[in-house]
C-alpha cells in the first residue's frame, strides 16, 4: 500500500482467509491486510479478558430510558408505514414520541445511539437487535453510512418529524436518490449530531473516534458558508487532471464506496438461516405433491398450450392410465380431473362403458371401499362428485360401495347421493329391491323414504313381505313419506300377523288424518272379544288411532262400548275411561252430547268416566 507500518505490526497483502481469527478488513477498500499482532503480555491479556465494569444506578436508569424511547420510535415508524400522515393515530404517536424524548433528555442528558447492520447499541449495550428482515431498525441507518446519532437537550418537535420522515423515505418502497445522511444534512438539525461514514472512506462523523481518524464536519448555521466553499474547492480539484492521483492504489480507487456492498453482504448473511429454512420447506412441500397430481397439472398445461389433434390423441392414450392410477390410490379429485381431461381430448379409443364395467368388478369395489373408509368427509364428497361424472353407472357403483362400507358416516353420505341421483327416476333402484342381502334392501327402502312420492309405492309394496323384520320396519317409515291415501292400503296389509312393535308402528302411520275406513278397522279391534288379551302397548295404540281417525260415524259404537258390561265388572273401568277420552278427542257436538248424557247416568263408573272426559273437552 505504500504506507509505513505502525511499530510492532507487520503488514502484508494476502488472499482472503476466513479461518484466520487475526485478519481484519481494511475500511478503505476490498483488499485485506493481515496484521500480525505482537505477543500480548499478561497484564494486557488480563485487561482484555476482564469482565465489563458494572453500571451505576444512574447509568442503568439512562440505559432503560434510552431503550424505552427507541422502542417507542420503532412503533411510531411502523404506525406511520401503515396509515396516512394525517391519521389521528399517527399524529398522536409522533406527538408522544417528541414529548417522551424531551423528557428523557431533560432527566438524563444527551443520548447517543450506535448502529450496526443488525442492532442498535447504547453505552455498548444491545437494545434493539434485528428479529427479521422486516424488523431491522438499524439497517436503514447503517446502510446509508450512519454509525451513530446523538440527541441533545432542547430538541424541537420539527427535528424529530424530519428524522422520522427521512427514515421513512429511505426505508420505504419509493426510495429516492438521496440517502439518509444527505436528507439530515440538508435539514440542518441543530440538536442532532450524526456520526457517519463519508464517501472518501470509513471515517467518523461529527464526533471524533478514539483513534484520531479525521472527521467530516456536520452542518450548523455557523459553518454553512465554510462547508459550501469547501465543496466548491473539492469540485474544482476533482476537475484537475492530477486530482486524486495520491488516492490511487495499484488496481483500484482507494476512495471507492464499499459501505453499501458491505451492508448488503451483512444483510444476506443475517437472512441466510431463515431463507435456507424457507427454501428447504418449499422444496419439501413441492416433492410431497403426489405424482398423479403433478402429472395431471402438467397434462392440463400441455393441453392448454395449443396442442393439436395429434397431440391430444397421444395424450388421450396416456390419460386412462392416469385415471386408473388415481382411482387405485383413492385420489378422487385427481380421478375426476383425469376423466374431464379425457373428455377434452375427445378420443374414440377410450370407452366410458368399459371403464364403468371395470369399476363394478368385486375387486375394484373392495379396493374403493378400503380407501374410502379410511378417508374423512371432504374426501367422501370428492368421491361422490367423481361418481356423478360416470353418468348412469354411478348409481350401481354407489350402491355396491354402500353395501360394503363399514363407516356409518360414509354410508349416510352415499345414501343421500343415491337419493339425489334417483329423485326424478326412483325406478332406477327397482333391481336392488330383490337383492338377497337384507341390509342392501333396507338401504334401498331407506333411500326410497327420502325420495318419497307415489313413484316409490310399487317398490315398497314388494318389500312389505320381506322375511327380515328390519326391512319391514324400514318400509313402515318410508310409507310415512308417501301420500296417506296411497300408503294406507299397504299399511293395513302389514297389520296381519304383525308383532306388537310393528303393529304399533303401523297404527302410528295410520293416525295421520281422519279416515272412516281406518276408524272402522280400529272399532273392529276394539269390539273383538280378544281385545283384552292384547298387550297394553297395542291397546293404547288402538285407542290413539281411533281418536285420531274417528268421526260422528263412530260415536254410536263408542257409546255402546261406554255402557257395555254389568254393574259389577270393575275391570271395565279403564276401558270406559279410554272410550270416554276418545269421544272427547273426536270433539264433535254429537260426542259432547253423548258424554253429557253419560254424566247423568246412574252407574257411577260411567258417570265418573264421562265427567272426567268433559273436563278435558276442548272449548
Amino acid at each position: 500500500m505504500g504506507a509505513p507500518a505502525a511499530p510492532g505490526f507487520a503488514i502484508k497483502a494476502f488472499a482472503p482467509r476466513a479461518d484466520n481469527p487475526r485478519v481484519f478488513r481494511n475500511a478503505l477498500g476490498p483488499d485485506r491486510l493481515e496484521l500480525e499482532l505482537p505477543p500480548m503480555n499478561a497484564t494486557a491479556r488480563a485487561d482484555r479478558e476482564a469482565p465489563p465494569e458494572p453500571r451505576s444506578p444512574e447509568q442503568e436508569a439512562t440505559l432503560k430510558a434510552a431503550s424505552a424511547w427507541l422502542q417507542q420510535l420503532a412503533r411510531t415508524l411502523k404506525t406511520c408505514r401503515l396509515y396516512d400522515a394525517s391519521n389521528p393515530t399517527v399524529v398522536r404517536f409522533r406527538t408522544e414520541l417528541g414529548v417522551a424524548l424531551r423528557k428523557v433528555l431533560d432527566e438524563h442528558g444527551p443520548l447517543r445511539y450506535r448502529f450496526t447492520s443488525d442492532d442498535v447499541f447504547f453505552d455498548e449495550a444491545s437494545i434493539y437487535p434485528a428479529r427479521s428482515r422486516d424488523d431491522n431498525l438499524a439497517l436503514a441507518f447503517y446502510r446509508d453510512g450512519v454509525r451513530g446519532i446523538t440527541f441533545l437537550p432542547g430538541i424541537e418537535p420539527r427535528e424529530i418529524d424530519v428524522l422520522i420522515e427521512a427514515v421513512l423515505l429511505v426505508s420505504g418502497q419509493n426510495f429516492g436518490e438521496d440517502d439518509l445522511i444527505t436528507l439530515l444534512w440538508e435539514a440542518q438539525l441543530p440538536h442532532l449530531e450524526v456520526d457517519y461514514v463519508p464517501a472518501e472512506g470509513e471515517v467518523g462523523g461529527a464526533s471524533a473516534p478514539d483513534d484520531g481518524t479525521p472527521l467530516m464536519p456536520w452542518p450548523t448555521a455557523a459553518v454553512e458558508e465554510t462547508a459550501a466553499d469547501e465543496t466548491h474547492s473539492a469540485a474544482t480539484a476533482a476537475e484537475s487532471p492530477h486530482a486524486g492521483a495520491e488516492s490511487r492504489s495499484d488496481d483500484w480507487n482507494a476512495g471507492d464506496l464499499t459501505v453499501e456492498i458491505e451492508a448488503g453482504f451483512e444483510e444476506l448473511e443475517s437472512l441466510s438461516t431463515s431463507e435456507v429454512a424457507r427454501f428447504r420447506d418449499e422444496f419439501r412441500a413441492e416433492h410431497e405433491v403426489p405424482t398423479v397430481t403433478a402429472t395431471i397439472a402438467v397434462a392440463y398445461a400441455y393441453n392448454a398450450a395449443g396442442a393439436g389433434p395429434d397431440d391430444r390423441a397421444e395424450l388421450a392414450r396416456f390419460a386412462p392410465r392416469l385415471l386408473r392410477q388415481a382411482v387405485t390410490h383413492g385420489s378422487w379429485l385427481e380421478a375426476r380431473e383425469a376423466l374431464l381431461l379425457l373428455r377434452q381430448c375427445g378420443t374414440g379409443e377410450w370407452s366410458m362403458e368399459t371403464f364403468a364395467q371395470e369399476l363394478l368388478q368385486p375387486i375394484s369395489i373392495s379396493s374403493a371401499v378400503e380407501k374410502l373408509d379410511q378417508q374423512e368427509g371432504p374426501a367422501v364428497l370428492e368421491f361422490i362428485t367423481f361418481a356423478r361424472e360416470l353418468g348412469d353407472p354411478s348409481v350401481d357403483w354407489l350402491n355396491l360401495v354402500l353395501a360394503e362400507s363399514q363407516s356409518r358416516r360414509n354410508r349416510k353420505l352415499l345414501a343421500e347421493a343415491i337419493a339425489e341421483l334417483c329423485r326424478s327416476n326412483p325406478e332406477r333402484l327397482a333391481p336392488w329391491i330383490s337383492d338377497p342381502r337384507w341390509f342392501v334392501v333396507r338401504n334401498i327402502v331407506h333411500i326410497l323414504g327420502w325420495i318419497g312420492g307415489s313413484g316409490t309405492i310399487g317398490m315398497l309394496q314388494s318389500a312389505i313381505r320381506h322375511p327380515d323384520i328390519r326391512v319391514r320396519q324400514e318400509v313402515i317409515s318410508a310409507l310415512g313419506q308417501v301420500e296417506p291415501r296411497l300408503a294406507r292400503p299397504l299399511l293395513v296389509r302389514m297389520l296381519d300377523g304383525a308383532d306388537p312393535r310393528m303393529f304399533c308402528g303401523v297404527l302410528h302411520q295410520l293416525a295421520t288424518e281422519r279416515d272412516a275406513g281406518t276408524a272402522r278397522l280400529m272399532l273392529n279391534y276394539l269390539q273383538d272379544p280378544n281385545f283384552e288379551t292384547r298387550s297394553p302397548e297395542e291397546r293404547h295404540a288402538i285407542y290413539a288411532t281411533l281418536s285420531a281417525t274417528g268421526g260422528d260415524e263412530s260415536i254410536p259404537d263408542l257409546e255402546a262400548e261406554l255402557h257395555k258390561g254389568n254393574w259389577f265388572a270393575h275391570n271395565q273401568e279403564i276401558h270406559r275411561a279410554s272410550v270416554a277420552r276418545i269421544l272427547a278427542r273426536i270433539a264433535t257436538p254429537l260426542a259432547r252430547m253423548v258424554l253429557e248424557r253419560g254424566a247423568q247416568s246412574k252407574r257411577a263408573p260411567i258417570r265418573k268416566a264421562c265427567e272426567e272426559a268433559l273436563m278435558g273437552f276442548p272449548t
